[in-house]
């Protein structure tokens, strides 16, 4: 009974699903692309702009290895080569766009006085924009913490609530008047891995992305999850009570938690336990009010330090936000290790022998499943979906100037086919935003995964459109394909 149990909460089996509802009527769908600031702009000390904590990560620690800087990036803050960019998206037939704009160019010191010059930088890039006929989505926070509030401690200190809340109060007074659709934060849990990264090199250690937070990183996992849904729900509260338009949700990395196929009684103990950390931690509070009772009692029983205050959940619940951005790439998959007796000792893998993107296994139904998850426990929110994407070895190569990006390609068409499905089921989805518009700097990865529709040639800035560009515009013009529309 625990393995059946396990296994349809884990599975998301489409057999379980209710009766499927008409969606309701609403505005066009949105069919886009995504960027995030410091992967992209470049410019890092143009207009007055303070350092963010990657700033210092990659050229004062050098954790991303020799001369990988986002000092130039695809240099997209310069206005002559991003009106070239937004050329080539109309080009698509993209609608809307999903960018960020960095916190330490708005406020240099990370909590004021407001930088003009950044101001009307976004400011015009948006007007550039909608003169296009492309709708801006804005993140407000992808990931670049201003160096000065990392040091305070970042999202550990709970003081973070208010800093974030100054910061978007200043981001909603300048742009409210130009948007409609906000981004408050993007992937905490992505973000937290990272910074775990970040520590790890810093300490002599090889650093490796986990997406699980392993035992010894659960506690600050969890306290840094609740402070930056607290954060979104207070600067929620504050867009509300100015009475600005428009909607405001958070971008989540959601991951669909599955098992071997012969998987024992703690493997799918894992699996419930990495759904509950990476999933249940975040959609139960935004939607149930409440943080997952099997974790929490996990913590309570090893004496975490998870600053969870009563009421916290409640408050995230009532902040009553207005979608929900869903970043999807490829479900987990988890197993419990050799000897292991605790079940904070389950482990993120890649099972051998399946077809892998740079994120992990290619499971477009996954993706219909994790829609169909959403529509069925939560209540059938709005859904945005504001990332989907791959990149995969060997998939981006130049050849007498052009890119024939077959599997991206195949990626796309099956993962649009799989939200269509979903729509068709009841599915309130009203957005798609592939990640990413170009090719750019991945972080910690530097510039070697290519994950764009535009390939970037970073030394000469050179752009060109993929073969997943034009086959992406052919859905956005209402074809139906198949993977074989990408060829061989």
């Amino acid at each position: 009974m625990l393995k059946h149990v396990l296994t349809a909460l884990v599975l998301l089996a489409a057999s379980s699903i209710l009766p499927a509802q008409t969606p309701p009527a609403h505005e066009p769908f949105r069919w886009g692309a995504a960027s995030a600031a410091y992967q992209v702009e470049g410019a890092s000390t143009a207009d007055n702009k303070g350092k963010s904590i990657w700033d210092v990560y990659l050229d004062d620690d050098h954790l991303a290895g020799p001369g990988i800087s986002g000092a130039v990036a695809i240099n997209f803050y310069d206005r002559a080569q991003y009106l070239k960019d937004i050329a080539l998206l109309k080009g698509m037939g993209l609608t809307s766009y999903r960018f960020s704009i960095s916190w330490p160019r708005i406020l240099p010191d990370g909590l004021g006085p407001v930088n003009p010059a950044a101001v009307a930088h976004y400011r015009q890039f948006i007007t550039d924009l909608k003169a296009a006929g492309i709708q801006p989505m804005l993140t407000l926070y992808h990931w670049d913490m201003p160096a000065s509030l990392a040091a305070a401690g970042g999202w550990e200190n709970r003081d973070s609530i208010r800093w974030f809340t100054r910061y978007a109060e200043v981001v909603f007074a300048n742009f409210a008047d130009q948007v409609d659709l906000f981004v408050l934060v993007n992937e905490p849990a992505i973000e937290r891995d990272l910074k775990t990264v970040a520590e790890e090199r810093l300490a002599g250690q090889p650093g490796d992305l986990r997406l699980l937070p392993d035992a010894a990183h659960l506690a600050v996992s969890l306290k840094t999850y609740n402070h930056i849904l607290l954060a979104s729900a207070s600067a929620k509260e504050s867009f509300n009570a100015k009475g600005y338009k428009g909607r405001l949700g958070i971008a989540l990395p959601l991951l669909p938690a599955l098992t071997a196929p012969n998987a024992s009684p703690a493997d799918l103990a894992a699996a419930n336990f990495g759904d509950g950390v990476l999933n249940r931690w975040f959609l139960d509070a935004l939607y149930k009010g409440t943080y997952p009772a099997d974790i929490l009692a996990l913590a309570k029983q090893k004496g975490m330090q998870i600053d969870v205050q009563p009421g916290d959940a409640a408050k995230v619940h009532a902040a009553h936000f207005d979608y929900l951005g869903i970043n999807y790439y490829a479900p987990a998959f988890y197993r419990q290790p050799a000897g292991a007796t605790d079940v904070s000792a389950a482990e993120y893998y890649r099972p051998e022998g399946v077809d892998s993107a740079f994120n992990g296994p290619v499971r477009p139904d996954q993706f219909k499943a994790l829609l169909d998850r959403i529509r069925i426990d939560y209540g059938n929110p709005t859904v945005f979906i504001t990332e989907n994407g791959a990149g995969f070895p060997g998939d981006d190569l130049l050849v007498h100037g052009a890119v024939r990006d077959v599997r991206r390609c195949r990626y796309i068409v099956t993962h649009v086919n799989a939200m269509q499905q979903a729509i068709a089921a009841g599915s309130d989805v009203r957005g798609y935003h592939l990640w990413s518009s170009h090719d750019n700097l991945e972080w910690f990865s530097g510039y070697g995964g290519r994950y764009g529709l535009i390939y970037v040639d970073f030394d000469t800035q050179q752009r060109i459109p993929k073969l997943s560009a034009s086959v992406y515009a052919r859905l956005i013009r209402g074809e139906h394909l198949t993977p074989e529309a990408c060829g061989n």
